[in-house]
């Protein structure tokens, strides 16, 4: 386990985000779920260079990861 949980932007009726949500339950992986539908989260992820329109972002090691696929590559290599 890393010393910080990786933060997932999404929100709760998206579909692109189900996956990853899935993913990180299924294998045990802790993440700091933040709904985009909800001002703050909204504004941090605008704050890190994110486009709500296009989530789901994981942000991880000071990076934003755009997509459920690269999401899920990112959990798998880290955390399995």
């Amino acid at each position: 386990m890393t010393d910080q949980t990786p933060i997932l932007y999404y929100w709760g009726p998206c579909a692109m985000c189900a996956p990853v949500v899935a993913f990180a339950e299924e294998h045990g992986i802790a993440l700091d779920k933040r709904d985009v539908e909800q001002e703050a989260p909204y504004q941090e992820l605008l704050a890190l260079g994110g486009d709500a329109d296009l989530i789901p972002y994981l942000y991880a090691e000071g990076r934003l990861i755009n997509g459920s696929d690269d999401a899920i590559a990112y959990l798998t290599e880290r955390f399995l």
